[in-house]
């Protein structure tokens, strides 16, 4: 196993090494290098962003806010703007491995890694984000949902390189995340479930239970009909069963990880009647 590293040091160096053959751009490494190593993938060029200048800003843009796409997991804990405007994102990062790999891994680097147990990708989808995307042809974004195509796959075209995320501040609504693993600390997700709730809305989504991460909108409007008062839970954990096909692999069973949502969706709306409801 062998490769070239290369190190531009501009936006533009960027793009023209990214047109070259069996290349991969590198952030923070977390995710590359363990599939590197695992030999699902053999690039010829590893193409690390550490010399680019910029990339690496929290942007308050009024009702949304921008990460660039050299900002880690440590940095993101520590920005002022996601403490006031992005709860349910914060709660998401401390969730990730250990602080070795919050100083290294990216939140981009989560997105393009396309994994269904990536856990910032539930505030994000909760938060209604966008794919900032710069390629040869300029700059354009995509809604999350229609970047992530499945387990490792996404929009991206050859030359193309995610320049960003922006997303949806979700300061006024009220967080919740819950994250279930083989241990307690430093485990990749069986399950996950974030959502948000604001007076008779709620925003719901789900992690490592289908191809990507996904977002139950019928049970979303369920809430939304019954004016937050859910009646019959049985109904609206139907609902949200819609969205859920789990496979079996070596963390867990389907059946396994079926159970588990339906019995975080029992004890996190009981959570939520005692605080907000």
């Amino acid at each position: 196993m062998s490769f070239d590293v290369l190190m531009p040091e501009s936006e533009d160096e960027l793009l023209t090494l990214l047109m070259s053959e069996n290349a991969k751009i590198m952030a923070g490494g977390t995710d590359i290098l363990v599939r590197i190593r695992a030999g699902k993938i053999k690039p010829e060029k590893i193409i690390s962003l550490s010399k680019v200048r910029g990339m690496d800003e929290i942007i308050d843009k009024g009702d949304r806010i921008y990460i660039g796409c050299k900002v880690t997991h440590s940095a993101a804990l520590s920005s002022e703007i996601l403490k006031e405007h992005s709860p349910i994102m914060l709660m998401a990062l401390r969730e990730i491995g250990s602080p070795q790999i919050r100083n290294r891994g990216t939140i981009v680097g989560n997105i393009v890694n396309a994994s269904p147990a990536g856990d910032s990708i539930i505030p994000l989808y909760l938060s209604n984000a966008r794919v900032v995307i710069s390629g040869p042809k300029g700059e354009y974004k995509l809604p999350i949902e229609e970047f992530i195509k499945g387990p490792g796959k996404t929009a991206l075209s050859i030359g193309e390189f995610v320049r960003a995320v922006e997303f949806e501040k979700s300061g006024s609504w009220y967080p919740l995340f819950y994250k279930v693993g083989q241990r307690t600390a430093m485990a990749i997700a069986i399950a996950s479930i974030g959502l948000l709730v604001k007076d008779n809305n709620l925003r719901i989504a789900f992690g490592s239970v289908a191809p990507t991460v996904v977002r139950a909108y019928k049970a979303e409007r369920y809430f939304e009909r019954n004016n937050g008062n859910i009646a019959v839970m049985d109904e609206f954990i139907e609902l949200c069963m819609e969205y859920i096909s789990p496979i079996d692999d070596v963390r867990a069973s389907a059946w396994y990880r079926k159970e588990v949502i339906k019995n975080l969706l029992r004890d996190t709306f009981n959570s939520l009647r005692k605080k907000v409801l």
